[in-house]
């Protein structure tokens, strides 16, 4: 709050330089909140001391505004004060003045322009975080201004405010899903699920206890998201409850999908038929491997195909006799192998009999992948391979199988586009090829669909023109073609190319952060729950100038010195600045619109120069340095005084029917000359007569009334008025004239 006052008057300036000096107190006293032991306590009336700007929490790291008030005891305006905090830091602020500060910011006191006052303001900037509650102790004194110790009265007070501590919100879980849905022996469970935190707090301490058949395990069985296949077997029914902690508080208790084992189909090898190659000497025998992850009990069946047709005499049979091979035969034995759930069918290649002939060579699938090898929901995926022939026989067919999620679609290409991919999914391909004789080996390979990240698609610092004394804030907007939840972005702030580590995270960061000049930077990284976005989006600001302010207080907008011991106009203009700039100034005086030179700079105008009905213009011409210069005027009316009106009758027989003289001249004007007069006479018959002179001259019969009204040199009148009543003259009787001849004689 800045102190205005408008000095009037050369009276109060001789008055101040009347006080004398009081060593060592009139420019305040550091330390002594605890009271003044160097001035008496005998004035009289009671004083009070009061602290007001003070939140009844106070926010950390936040800038306050406070005023200290004496109020009461000795009358009079002097006064002082002697503050002390015991955490935080005081600075002087707007009251520089009137206020000064220790260099360890814990004391503040007046200065000695300050002790002619009763109220001074100033700033303080409360402690970091965790210092809890914070003591101002004060002393006010209210002095007699006598120039010395005694007849003062002088008072303490303590305030205490606590710090403001935010209460913990306990956190929450979502999309809580226990994976694979359609698990086997052989997979592995996981739990996944997103913790969020309305404080921003990490998770720590959330509990899981894992249900195996609708019992609860010992925490401790199973530690981690993931319960190992060594716990899991065929028909067990699986599901986890979890409640989330952030350390120090548990949040809802949540309880995932319910998965059932489901069972594991055998693993059965490709058959094959030996020897190699055979001839029709040879009987044909078969080769394989099974297993059940399960440890179910397995039966096998075998089918034995000649040129395509199925032998049935051969069911079952785990060798095909020479006598029933001719050359030329094409063999091939089909397997069945089921565990009671599941039957599984694998087939052999096709084995020639010849007679002692080079067999074929079947082709080979070899360097296949599938590209990119790990692709998000982006990606078109590509499926490169090549083919080998150690016969060199031309691959007469390929085929290409793709199963999504061990479910076969109808995509038989080499290329999957990204629009039928979406995160999460399992595509593993199978490839085939043949010579006309033989088919190589199914080859696969398989890929996850990854997570997408996230993109920032804009980004501003708002406002976009900003001064020091305005907060910056971010507005931005992301995407994410997984349709994820986009919450938690990663913010980093820097000024002049300096990331501000203790800024990160904060979406708007307060004014007391920046400084004029500086250049300020954000990044954004978006983030889905999985990944932050690849390349962040930047904003840029450079922090403006702030023009300086000034103000006059009390400056009247009308004004008249008559019947006033005043002896002219002061003004103290006051001057702010932001960012602390030294102000640069030149005062103007205008009278009537045009410059009086004489007053250049004056912060005093003697009274001599105005006159009434005179319209002054009072500008301030300024600048910090950067600005352009500025300009603040206030206009000031000098007020025209009403004449007076005045009657004097000048006859001395008021009598009907003779001239009675009425004068006007006694009017007068305090600001100003007389211009106009005008008499308007009333009889008492109803006639209304005027005339314009100073002097008038009227006749009366009996009663009439006279009205005067004065006009002055700028149109300003008064009224006055008078009742005349008339008496009756002397009168003459038997009068007679006698003319002797030289003169005329009367008689009566």
């Amino acid at each position: 709050m800045n102190q205005r006052r408008v000095i009037v008057g050369l009276s109060m300036i001789v008055l101040l330089l009347l006080v004398p000096t009081i060593e060592g107190y009139s420019s305040g006293a550091h330390n002594r909140a605890s009271g003044c032991n160097c001035h008496s306590q005998s004035g009289s009336a009671v004083a009070s001391v009061d602290i007001s700007g003070l939140p009844s929490s106070y926010e950390v790291d936040k800038l306050y505004q406070i005023t200290v008030s004496v109020n009461g005891g000795v009358s009079g305006s002097g006064g002082g004060f002697s503050l002390q905090v015991d955490k935080g830091k005081l600075s002087t602020g707007i009251g520089a003045m009137l206020v000064k500060v220790n260099s360890q910011g814990s004391s503040a006191t007046h200065t000695t322009t300050g002790n002619s006052y009763r109220s001074w303001s100033f700033e303080w900037t409360s402690p970091a975080p965790g210092s809890g509650a914070v003591t101002f102790d004060v002393a006010g004194m209210t002095a007699n201004g006598n120039g010395g110790t005694s007849g003062d009265r002088w008072v303490t007070y303590t305030v205490q405010i606590a710090e403001d501590l935010p209460t913990n919100s306990p956190p929450a879980i979502s999309e809580l899903l226990l994976n694979p849905t359609d698990a086997k022996t052989s997979d592995p469970l996981t739990l996944s699920y997103i913790f969020n935190d309305p404080d921003g707090d990490a998770e720590s301490g959330s509990e899981i206890t894992w249900y195996r058949d609708g019992e609860a395990l010992p925490h401790g069985i199973i530690t981690g998201l993931t319960v190992p296949v060594s716990q899991t077997q065929k028909g067990q029914e699986w599901y986890a409850e979890v409640r989330p902690s952030d350390g120090e508080d548990f949040g809802t208790l949540q309880a995932s999908n319910i998965i059932t084992i489901e069972n594991t189909p055998p693993e059965v090898s490709n058959p094959a038929i030996t020897p190699e190659s055979p001839t029709s000497a040879d009987a044909l025998g078969i080769s394989f491997t099974i297993s059940d992850a399960d440890g179910d009990s397995l039966t096998s069946t075998i089918r034995w195909y000649l040129d395509g047709t199925r032998v049935t005499e051969f069911d079952n049979q785990t060798s095909v006799p020479s006598l029933a091979t001719r050359d030329g035969d094409q063999w091939r034995v089909e397997l069945a192998v089921s565990d009671g759930d599941e039957e599984v069918t694998k087939t052999s290649q096709n084995t020639v009999v010849e007679d002692l002939v080079q067999p074929n060579n079947p082709p080979e699938v070899i360097s296949y992948s599938i590209i990119p090898t790990m692709p998000n929901t982006t990606d078109n995926l590509q499926l490169l391979f090549d083919i080998k022939d150690a016969d060199q026989d031309v691959i007469t067919d390929i085929e290409i199988i793709w199963r999504l999620n061990d479910q076969l679609t109808q995509e038989t290409g080499i290329t999957i586009n990204s629009n039928a991919t979406q995160k999460g999914q399992l595509w593993e391909a199978a490839i085939r090829a043949t010579d006309g004789k033989n088919w190589s080996d199914l080859v696969t390979i398989s890929v996850v669909i990854q997570n997408t990240a996230p993109t920032v698609e804009f980004l501003a610092i708002t406002p976009s023109t900003a001064y020091t004394n305005d907060e910056l804030s971010i507005t931005y907007s992301a995407a994410d073609l997984d349709g994820d939840p986009l919450d938690n972005p990663l913010i980093k702030w820097y000024k002049n190319g300096s990331e501000q580590t203790n800024l990160t995270g904060l979406a708007t960061i307060p004014s007391s952060y920046t400084t004029k000049g500086e250049n300020w930077s954000v990044s954004v990284y978006a983030y889905d729950g999985d990944n932050f976005s690849e390349l962040a989006r930047q904003s840029a600001i450079l922090i403006q100038n702030s023009l300086p302010t000034v103000t006059i207080g009390d400056l009247p907008a009308n004004l008249t010195l008559v019947d006033s011991m005043e002896l002219g106009l002061s003004i103290n203009p006051l001057f702010f600045d932001l960012d602390g700039d030294k102000v640069n100034y030149q005062i103007i005086w205008l009278r009537n619109g045009f410059q009086e030179g004489t007053l250049d700079n004056a912060s005093f105008v003697a009274r001599d120069y105005f006159g009434a009905g005179q319209l002054w213009t009072c500008q301030i011409l300024f600048d910090d340095g950067d600005s352009l210069k500025l300009s603040e005027t206030w206009d000031i009316a000098i007020d025209n005084i009403a004449p007076v009106a005045e009657i004097n009758v000048d006859s001395r027989n008021i009598w009907a029917g003779e001239i009675i003289v009425l004068n006007g001249s006694s009017s007068y004007d305090k600001d100003g000359v007389i211009t106009n007069y005008l008499w308007q006479l009333l009889q008492s018959n109803g006639e209304l007569l005027t005339t314009n002179e100073a002097l008038a001259e009227i006749v009366v019969f009996g009663q009439a009334t006279v009205i005067l009204t004065v006009e002055d040199d700028l149109g300003g009148s008064s009224i006055s008025n008078i009742t005349i009543q008339t008496t009756q003259g002397p009168s003459v009787s038997a009068l007679k004239a006698v003319n002797d001849g030289t003169q005329v004689v009367l008689s009566w």
